[in-house]
């Protein structure tokens, strides 16, 4: 999937929220904006390709990332895959179908199954209560939706619509951050986000993402990975952090320059976080210079 063509939507935003009320099972009764397919062939103007992109040597992307990561945090274990959304071509990867806790990545798909009715095929406009979920990672918002939208069905239906193949619930039904994904299947979930939703259903998403605030709502640091090891660029991301009994959970995602995914997820043994957040950027900083000089070309 590359940079999907932008056609004009016959719905505005303003018209789609004076549209039709379709009232959702145990939700409130929400504006929709109705599923949208493409016009026909001749109403989209592609802009051709006029020529390919020369890539450097990738061979050791992947692996430089993780010598940072655990140079940093030993120890620790990585997935991890970035993703170049002009060219459709996936640059490096490592473990990045193996399953890691979420923490508050799984945000990303209660946001997503808030705003689609699986029944009708529908999306509604995300209202300030979802993307201020998203901008400032808020728990407590999480759990609202969480609760009103069926819990663990949320992954089990989102993982459906999305295909996600290596993305399950929590074993717990009341602790959405114990849901698993992988590095492959949060890459999906963002160019689902990108390619497949509707243009003003996911701009008000994006932005919340791109206007993270920091500290987050908890108080955490979130801008550790991308932000802190990407500077100068910009970036709409989900963060995801959790401590656990025995390790320390710190995952960095998001779209880079609107052009790059990146997704690096961690466990780490139970450092500090300021020690298991410094391992994460120290990852990712190592992107900087391929990022920079792909983004030139």
């Amino acid at each position: 999937m590359g940079r999907r063509v932008r056609w004009t939507l016959a719905i505005t935003a303003a018209a789609a929220t004076a549209g039709v009320l379709v009232a959702l099972p145990d939700r409130q009764a929400t504006p929709v904006v109705a599923a949208v397919a493409p016009p026909d062939d001749t109403a989209i103007s592609p802009t051709p390709v006029t020529s390919e992109v020369r890539y450097p040597d990738l061979t050791e992307v992947a692996s430089n990332v993780a010598a940072a990561v655990t140079s940093a945090s030993p120890g620790t274990t990585t997935g991890f895959v970035v993703y170049d959304r002009e060219s459709s071509r996936e640059l490096a990867s490592l473990e990045a179908d193996r399953q890691f806790y979420t923490a508050s990545v799984v945000k990303l798909l209660i946001a997503i199954d808030e705003v689609h009715d699986e029944r009708t095929d529908t999306w509604a406009l995300p209202d300030a209560e979802l993307t201020n979920m998203l901008a400032g990672s808020n728990d407590a918002i999480a759990s609202a939706f969480w609760e009103r939208n069926g819990g663990t069905a949320i992954v089990t239906r989102t993982a459906a619509l999305l295909g996600l193949s290596n993305t399950t619930p929590p074993t717990d039904p009341t602790q959405w951050g114990m849901a698993k994904t992988s590095a492959s299947d949060v890459l999906a979930t963002y160019e689902y986000l990108e390619e497949v939703v509707p243009d003003e259903v996911a701009a008000p998403l994006l932005a919340a993402m791109g206007n993270a605030r920091n500290p987050a709502d908890d108080g955490w640091d979130q801008y550790f990975g991308i932000p802190d090891g990407l500077p100068g660029m910009a970036w709409q991301i989900k963060q995801g952090w959790m401590v656990l009994r025995n390790a320390l959970v710190l995952n960095t995602t998001g779209v880079v320059g609107g052009r790059f995914v990146v997704v690096l997820l961690t466990q780490q043994p139970l450092v500090s976080s300021a020690k298991g957040r410094a391992a994460v950027t120290a990852g990712v900083k190592t992107l900087g210079p391929l990022l920079a000089q792909l983004d030139a070309t």
